[in-house]
C-alpha cells in the first residue's frame, strides 16, 4: 500500500500497543500481540538512549555494531594530475577517517583543468611520485585507512612507453559497391582515414591496409570472398572489377589506435594489447620492478585496480588467426569482411556502407562464426591477460580487483579469476525541459547498472567474500546529489548484491584550490560540500549493512540463464555496463522483478551449469542451490547444457523458459548433429517431465505483477510474502553460519510511502530489527505477519535468530493519533550563502527556494524561525513534510536531532507554547555552481535544471 507522505492528505495511525523505530525514538512492547515497524528515517534524536540488548559472544552482532575498516566505504583518491604534496596527502586522510572512510584507492589521474596553482606533476613512478605513495602508505596505516591502487593510470592500461604490438590493436574494415568490368582505383589514405575507429584515439597509431576482398552483392549460401592481391608499398590499390555488382571488402589493423583515458603524465599514451600475454607482463612489470621494492617495509595495499575495461572494440594480435584455429578449429579469415565492422565510440558499430546481403545458409553460416569469433575473443583475454593480472599480484603478496566487463568479456565468467571483482552503481539525473528541474528517478531508473548482479553472482559462486562497487558513480548529478538520493543509490547497489562500496570518488584538492576545488568526476566528497558534516551518519550506516552482508552469505533459490550465445550469435557482444542493445529488452529487470516479489536469484551460465550437480532438486554448484531456473527467451545453448538441465529436471528441478525454448547450439563446428542433439534432448525432457517444464509470456509493463504470475503459473514458493509487491520496494535475504536469517528491505522512492505486510514460512526463531544508522537491535514479537512502514528512502534489516535474546527497557514515547495537523505560518527565513553573505526574509510558509528567481542560486543553510504561541494540548510531534536536503531542528535552544533522509519528524517533548523554533536547512550547491558560468565546475551542470532545495512542507504540528 502506497500512501503520501504529507500529514495533511493522510490520516495519521501511531499504535501505541506496539514497537516501531521511527525518528530515532524506539518504542517498548505494550501487547505483542500487534506490532508495526516503523523504518528508521535518517535520525540522530538528541533524546535517543541505547536500548540495545547486549551479547558479547554474538560476531556478527558485533561486527555490525562496530564495523572493521573493511566494511567502511571506501574511497576511489583522485590524484588529480599527480600534483601532490606529503602535507595535503596527511590533511586529506584525516577528513577521510574523520568521516568514517575506511580505505582509499590511490588513483592518478589527468589533472581536471582549472587552476592547478602552479603545482608540477609528478610522473608515474617518478621517485618523486613514489615518495608520494610511501607518505600516504605510511599515514594510511598510521589512521587505519587501507590502501588500494590502480595500476598505471586512467583507464585501460597503458603508457607512453608502449610500442609496436605490446599496444592495442583493432582488426576493422571498410566496405564499398563496385561495378564491372573494368578497374577501380582507390587511394590508400582514403580507406585508412575511413576506417580509423571513432575513439579515443591515440595520435601515435599505425594503421594498415591488411587484406582486399571481393564478394557478392547477395549471399544466400555461403562461399568464401576472393582475395585480391595488393603492393603495400604503392599508395593506390587497383582492383579489376568482374562483370556485375560487388561488395569490395579493405580490411584494415589499427595498431595502438586507444589512448588511455585522463590518464596522468607516465600512465598515459596508447592503450596496451590485453590480448598479449607477454605485453601485459612487460606492463605489469615495470611497475612491480619500480615500487613495490620501496614499500616492502610498509603494510602495502590490499589489492591492486584495474578500472573500466572500455577497450574501444579491441579484437587483434599477432597470433590472432592461429589462436582462433586452435581453440574453434577452423579458419575465421574466410569469414572476417562479413563480421567486422567500422568502428564507433566504445567499440560501437557504426551503421551504414555498402555490405553483402547475407540471407539462408550463408547467414546462418556468418551468425555462427561471428559466436565463434566473439567467445575466442574472450577466451584470449581471460587466459593472457586476467589470469596474467590475478597471478601477478598475488605473486607480490596483493589481491586483484577489477572491473571485468565490455564487449570483449563474458559478463559473468571474466568475474571468476578475479579476487575482488567489481560493479558500477550510478547516480542518473534527468532534465525535465518543462518545469526545469533535474530530478532524479530511483524507481523507474535502478542505480545499479547491469553488470552488478553478472558480478555479484560470480563472487557467489566462486566463494568468494566481497562483492566491490564503485559506487554513486555520477556524471549527470555532479554538485546537486544530497544524502538521501546517495543513501537510496547505495541501497539499490546493496539489492543487487553489493557488499562493499567504492565511493566515486574523493577528490585530491588543496584548501587552496578556489571552490568548488579540483573536481575530476563524482558526487562532489570533501569537506567542501555543504551536507559533509552529514556524511559520516551515512558511512556509518552503510559500513554496518556492508558489515553485516559480508559476514553472512547471500541467499537465491532461483538461477537466471540469460540468452547471451543468441546474442552474439545474431548482434555481437555489449559494452557492458551501458550495452547499446538488450536481447530481450526486459533481461535486466527480471532479477528485480523476482526480488519485489519475495524469491531471490543469482544469474548463471552455460559453463556453471554443466559443472553443477543435480540433487533432490536443486542445481548444486559449491555452496549455491537453485530449485527453479528461468531462461530468458534462451534457443541456443550448448548440447551439454542440454543435458545438464535434463539431469537437473530429472531430479526434481522446475525449468522455466520464457517466451521462447532451447532448440539449437552455437557455433560453426558440427552444427547440424549440435542442433539435433540439443533439439532432441529439450524434446525429452518435456516428455519425461512435462509438470517440471514451465512455458510463460514474456512480461509486458508491469514485470512485478508479471512476475507474480509466474510464481502461482509454476508453483515458485517466495520465502518472504509481501502482501503488496510494488515497484519501488526491494529485498534480499542473507544467511549466517549460526542459523540467522538475515533480511534488508528498502524503499527507493523519495516521495512515496509504502505499509506492506510481510510472512517469512521458512524463517525460525526470534524476528529481531536491527538499525544500521546506531548498531542497536530490538526483539520483536514473533508473530506470523509483520506489518512495516517504509517512508521515503527508507530501509530496515529484520534478522531471525534462535539464540535467545534479553531485551533492555527502552524509551517509550507515545506518538498519539491526530487527524488534524496544525499548519505553522508567519516565519523569518535567513539564507546563510556559503560565500559568506546572509540576508532574511519574511514568509508566510517554508517553501522550495528554487521556486523563486532571486533565492534559486543559493547554496549553503536555510534557518527558519518562528515563535510558538497558543498550541493547544495534544501536539506532540513537529513534521517538516517534504524536504530537501539534511534537517536539523531546535526547540528552546535545545537541538533536538537532525534527519538526513525520509520523514523529517521531531518529538517537541512537552509544550512548545514560548519557545523559538528553529529549523535549518542544508542545502547541495549544484544550482549555486550553475548560477557562475566562470566557476571551474560548472561544466557538470551547465546543460541541466536546476534542483528542488528547502522545505516543500508543509510544516505542521501533530
Amino acid at each position: 500500500m502506497k500512501t503520501n507522505t504529507s500529514f495533511l492528505s493522510t490520516r495519521r495511525k501511531f499504535i501505541k500497543s506496539g514497537m516501531f523505530l521511527t525518528a530515532g525514538i524506539t518504542v517498548g512492547v505494550q501487547n505483542p500481540a500487534t506490532v508495526q515497524i516503523f523504518a528508521s528515517t535518517g535520525a540522530r534524536d538528541k533524546n535517543e538512549k541505547n536500548t540495545d540488548f547486549q551479547q558479547d559472544d554474538d560476531a556478527i552482532f558485533s561486527a555490525f555494531r562496530n564495523p572493521p575498516a573493511t566494511a567502511k566505504p571506501f574511497v576511489r583518491w583522485w590524484w588529480n594530475g599527480d600534483k601532490l604534496s606529503a602535507k595535503e596527502i596527511l590533511r586529506e586522510l584525516d577528513i577521510m577517517r574523520d568521516a568514517g572512510i575506511g580505505g582509499v584507492e590511490i588513483n592518478p589521474i589527468a589533472f581536471p583543468g582549472g587552476d592547478d596553482l602552479g603545482i608540477p606533476s609528478l610522473p608515474w613512478l617518478s621517485q618523486e611520485w613514489i615518495d608520494m605513495v610511501k607518505v600516504a602508505l605510511k599515514a594510511a596505516e598510521e589512521r587505519g585507512i587501507i590502501c588500494d591502487i590502480i595500476v598505471g593510470s586512467g583507464w585501460p592500461f597503458g603508457a607512453e612507453i608502449l610500442e609496436g604490438d605490446d599496444r592495442s590493436q583493432l582488426m576493422t574494415l571498410t566496405s564499398r559497391k563496385i561495378s564491372g568490368p573494368g578497374k577501380v582505383s582507390i587511394k590508400v589514405e582514403e580507406i585508412i582515414n575511413d576506417a580509423k575507429p571513432r575513439v579515443n584515439a591515440y595520435k601515435g597509431a599505425d594503421n594498415e591496409l591488411y587484406a582486399i576482398a571481393l564478394a557478392p552483392v547477395e549471399m544466400s549460401k555461403f562461399t568464401a570472398p576472393k582475395w585480391l592481391p595488393f603492393d603495400a608499398a604503392k599508395d593506390t590499390i587497383e582492383v579489376d572489377a568482374p562483370q556485375g555488382e560487388h561488395i569490395l571488402y579493405t580490411l584494415v589493423k589499427c595498431t595502438g589506435f586507444q589512448a588511455v583515458i585522463n590518464g596522468a603524465p607516465g600512465a598515459a599514451g596508447p592503450v596496451l594489447n590485453h590480448y598479449s600475454k607477454e605485453a601485459t607482463e612487460k606492463f605489469l612489470n615495470r611497475m612491480s620492478d619500480a615500487l613495490f621494492p620501496q614499500i616492502k617495509d610498509l603494510k602495502g595495499f590490499r589489492a591492486m585496480f584495474c578500472d573500466s575495461m572500455e577497450l574501444e572494440g579491441a579484437n587483434w594480435c599477432p597470433d590472432f588467426l592461429e589462436e582462433f584455429k586452435r581453440r574453434k578449429g577452423y579458419d575465421i579469415k574466410p569469414y572476417l569482411p562479413f563480421i567486422l565492422f567500422k568502428v564507433g565510440g566504445m567499440g560501437a558499430k557504426v551503421e551504414g556502407g555498402e555490405i553483402t546481403k547475407l540471407s539462408g545458409e550463408a547467414k546462418e553460416a556468418v551468425d555462427r562464426a561471428r559466436y565463434d569469433f566473439y567467445t575466442a575473443c574472450m577466451g584470449i583475454i581471460t587466459d593472457r591477460f586476467l589470469i596474467t593480472y590475478t597471478k601477478w599480484c598475488n605473486q607480490h603478496g596483493f589481491k586483484s580487483r577489477m572491473q571485468p566487463y565490455g564487449n570483449e568479456f563474458h559478463p559473468l565468467e571474466a568475474s571468476l579469476p578475479i579476487d575482488i571483482p567489481e560493479c558500477e552503481t550510478w547516480i542518473w539525473g534527468h532534465s525535465n525541459r518543462e518545469t526545469g528541474f533535474t530530478y532524479i528517478d530511483f524507481v523507474n531508473n535502478n542505480s545499479a547498472t547491469n553488470v552488478n548482479k553478472y558480478v555479484a553472482s560470480a563472487v557467489h559462486l566462486s566463494g568468494k567474500k566481497i562483492v566491490s562497487c564503485e559506487e554513486i558513480t555520477n556524471t549527470s548529478y555532479v554538485f546537486r546529489a544530497n544524502l538521501e538520493q546517495v543513501k537510496i543509490c547505495a541501497d539499490q547497489s546493496n539489492l543487487s548484491g553489493v557488499n562493499h562500496s567504492i565511493l566515486h570518488g574523493f577528490n585530491y584538492t588543496p584548501l587552496e584550490a578556489p571552490f568548488p576545488g579540483w573536481i575530476r568526476y563524482g558526487t562532489f566528497l570533501n569537506e567542501r560540500n555543504t551536507w559533509w558534516k552529514f556524511f559520516p551518519q551515512w558511512s556509518a550506516y552503510k559500513a554496518r549493512l556492508s558489515a553485516l552482508l559480508q559476514e553472512t552469505e547471500a541467499f537465491a533459490d532461483i538461477a537466471v540463464l540469460h540468452p547471451l550465445a543468441d546474442m552474439w550469435t545474431i548482434h555481437g557482444p555489449q559494452r557492458d555496463p551501458f550495452p547499446g542493445l538488450r536481447y530481450p529488452p526486459y533481461q535486466y529487470n527480471v532479477w528485480e522483478a523476482i526480488h519485489k516479489n519475495g524469491n531471490a536469484c543469482d544469474y548463471t551460465c552455460e559453463s556453471i551449469i554443466q559443472k553443477s550437480r543435480s540433487e533432490n532438486g536443486n542445481l548444486v554448484y559449491g555452496s549455491r542451490k537453485y530449485n527453479t531456473l528461468i531462461l530468458l527467451e534462451v534457443e541456443t545453448i550448448q548440447p551439454a547444457t542440454a543435458k545438464a538441465l535434463q539431469k537437473f529436471v530429472a531430479s526434481g528441478g522446475k525449468l522455466v523458459c520464457v517466451a521462447k525454448e532451447p532448440y539449437k547450439a552455437p557455433g560453426l563446428v558440427n552444427a547440424k548433429s549440435n542442433d539435433k542433439a540439443v533439439a532432441s534432448t529439450m524434446a525429452a525432457i518435456k516428455k519425461s517431465y512435462p509438470s517440471r517444464v514451465y512455458n510463460v509470456a514474456a512480461p509486458g509493463n508491469d514485470i512485478v505483477g508479471w512476475f507474480a504470475d509466474v510464481q502461482k503459473q509454476c508453483d515458485i514458493k517466495p520465502y518472504m510474502i509481501i502482501d503488496k509487491p510494488c515497484k519501488a520496494v526491494s529485498q534480499i535475504r542473507h544467511r549466517s553460519a549460526d542459523g540467522k536469517d538475515i533480511f534488508f528491505i528498502a524503499n527507493a522512492s523519495q516521495d512515496d510511502r509504502y505499509r506492506l505486510n510481510l510472512q517469512f514460512p521458512d524463517s525460525k526463531g526470534n524476528p529481531q530489527l536491527w538499525d544500521a544508522e546506531k548498531g542497536f537491535r530490538k526483539p520483536l514479537p514473533a508473530e506470523k505477519t509483520l506489518p512495516i512502514d517504509l517512508p521515503p528512502a527508507a530501509s530496515v534489516i529484520i534478522v531471525f535468530d534462535e539464540s535467545p535474546v534479553r531485551p533492555l527497557i527502552g524509551l517509550a514515547m507515545e506518538r498519539p493519533e491526530n487527524a488534524n495537523p496544525l499548519v505553522l505560518k508567519g516565519w523569518k527565513m535567513r539564507l546563510e550563502h556559503i560565500n559568506g553573505t546572509s540576508r532574511t526574509i519574511d514568509i508566510d510558509v517554508p517553501y522550495d527556494i528554487t521556486s523563486k528567481e532571486e533565492t534559486q542560486s543559493f547554496a549553503g543553510t536555510i534557518v527558519y524561525e518562528k515563535q510558538l504561541e497558543g498550541v493547544p494540548d495534544g501536539y506532540n510531534w513537529l513534521d517538516l513534510g517534504k524536504v530537501y536536503g539534511p534537517s536539523e531542528v531546535a526547540l528552546g535552544g535545545v537541538e533536538l536531532g537532525n534527519h538526513w533522509y525520509g520523514r523529517h519528524i521531531y518529538p517537541l517533548n512537552g509544550s512548545p507554547n514560548g519557545k523559538l523554533l528553529q529549523i535549518r536547512i542544508t542545502t547541495t550547491t549544484g544550482n549555486y555552481i550553475k548560477s557562475m558560468p566562470q566557476n571551474a565546475g560548472n561544466h557538470w551542470v551547465r546543460d541541466g535544471g536546476l534542483t528542488h532545495e528547502g522545505i516543500g512542507g508543509p510544516v505542521v504540528l501533530v
